[in-house]
């Protein structure tokens, strides 16, 4: 028989003497001689009840008591043999048991908590978070590096430098932003990453920030490298043959004794020199405009920002290309959404942008049967608006897709490889980006992002 058997027959036990105890009473409260009997009687009746109450509650306020600690995440509350009736020692086992189960879940969490924090403190990224009102709520070690903040605590963002807070109240849910400080007499890059989230109804920004210069270093050596085997190889093509025919025409010039008479030079021999030098002429010719081409994307103007209607302004540009797209059998889609959808930027700028990019589909459609562009303008999931430039031309291979925006590249035998690049320094000076991707033959997309 368990333990909690024996409670029940006890209880059982307690209930039939009071019942009995009551027939009893009924019986004797009848009769005048057993007054004081019935008294007694209704007494011990009423200890019954209150004892077989205090014997079921005994157990109940323990229990009470228990869950109590536990909800406190008090562990320190011990349950010994005169807490808990005898007969429920089983059940003071299980109390046991559960408080040392909860006591260690509560060191381990304590211990997982310290360790967290510990790693939070030392990792190279800066974390910080503040609520609506700018009361910070987290902070680690590195974050109060980075905002000149290492030996104060920091209570409110309103408290840092204007700087950071322009970024931190400017700075849009999932856009990033990078500035120029110096930190202990060095110079870093810091990235600000913004995110949202809510604690119950409290909604919390959180962002990391990163020093990136040494990425930026390394972007900027290699974009170095890229451009300089570009420049050295489109100088190279100029300088070559400029070197070859200047020697060609001293060869012709010259015999052993040294420069020929007039009478020496027959007419066959001046037109090679002249034709020598009509080359030399064109290549000194497209050096001077590879060095304008230069001098075009390295001095570009300020953009002069204004409300561009998207709509009307994208059908214009779609009209300068009427005649061609007709000629070509070339299908033109374009798609806004909102249709009153504007957008602030420098427009005769992002006009030659689309234009080069349309162009490029364009010549791309050799060979190319049911030719298509689409032109769409949407607001995207971070409420920027992207422009994109879609075509089912020939598309760019892996290999080339990687270098497209590099100055001078290119792969056509005309181009100068100065479109692309002006492009993304345009949408850099909008605060904004170009990229790309394409698959070969099947569809290649454009799309500027614009900050606002």
């Amino acid at each position: 028989m368990n333990s909690y058997n024996r409670f029940y027959i006890n209880i059982f036990l307690r209930i039939i003497f009071i019942v009995l105890t009551c027939i009893l009473f009924v019986f004797l409260i009848g009769r005048d001689d057993y007054l004081f009997t019935s008294g007694f009687i209704l007494f011990l009746i009423l200890a019954q009840t209150t004892l077989l109450i205090k014997y079921v509650n005994r157990t109940n306020r323990e229990l009470a008591e228990f869950l109590i600690h536990l909800q406190q995440g008090d562990t320190s509350v011990v349950f010994s043999k005169e807490n808990i009736e005898k007969t429920f020692k089983g059940l003071r086992s299980s109390f046991e048991k559960i408080n040392a189960d909860v006591k260690q879940v509560i060191t381990e969490k304590e211990q997982n908590e310290h360790y967290l924090n510990y790693v939070i403190d030392n990792i190279k990224t800066g974390l910080i978070a503040f609520d609506e009102f700018g009361n910070i709520e987290f902070v680690n070690n590195q974050a109060k590096i980075f905002l000149n903040r290492k030996n104060h605590s920091i209570l409110n963002i309103n408290n840092l430098d204007n700087e950071f807070i322009d970024v931190f109240t400017k700075t849009n849910v999932s856009e990033s932003k990078i500035i120029k400080k110096s930190i202990n007499d060095n110079l870093c890059f810091l990235a600000f990453s913004s995110s949202e989230f809510k604690i119950g109804s409290k909604k919390i920004r959180l962002f990391t920030i990163h020093d990136v210069k040494q990425e930026l270093e390394a972007n900027e050596i290699e974009s170095w490298q890229k451009l300089t085997r570009v420049l050295t190889h489109e100088m190279m093509n100029s300088i070559t043959p400029i070197t070859s025919l200047a020697h060609a025409i001293k060869r012709y010039l010259k015999n052993d004794g040294g420069l020929l008479n007039q009478s020496e030079i027959s007419n066959e021999l001046l037109s090679d020199i002249v034709e020598n030098a009509d080359i030399i002429e064109n290549r000194g010719k497209g050096l001077l405009e590879f060095i304008d081409n230069y001098r075009t994307i390295t001095k570009l103007p300020k953009p002069k920002f204004e409300i561009v209607e998207t709509s009307k302004f994208l059908k214009n540009i779609i009209q300068l290309f009427d005649n061609e797209i007709l000629s070509k059998g070339i299908i033109i889609n374009l798609n806004v959404i909102p249709e009153n959808q504007t957008v602030f930027a420098d427009k005769g700028m992002i006009e030659q942008v689309i234009i080069n990019l349309i162009k490029n589909s364009i010549e791309a459609f050799a060979g190319i049967t049911n030719p298509r562009i689409e032109l769409n303008s949407f607001v995207d999931e971070n409420q920027k608006i992207r422009i994109q430039v879609i075509d089912n031309g020939s598309g760019i291979t892996p290999e080339v897709i990687e270098n497209i925006f590099v100055p001078f590249f290119t792969t056509k035998e005309k181009g100068s490889g100065i479109g692309l690049s002006l492009s993304r320094q345009i949408m850099h000076l909008h605060g904004g980006n170009i990229s790309v991707k394409s698959e070969p033959n099947v569809e290649t997309v454009f799309t500027l992002i614009f900050t606002s």
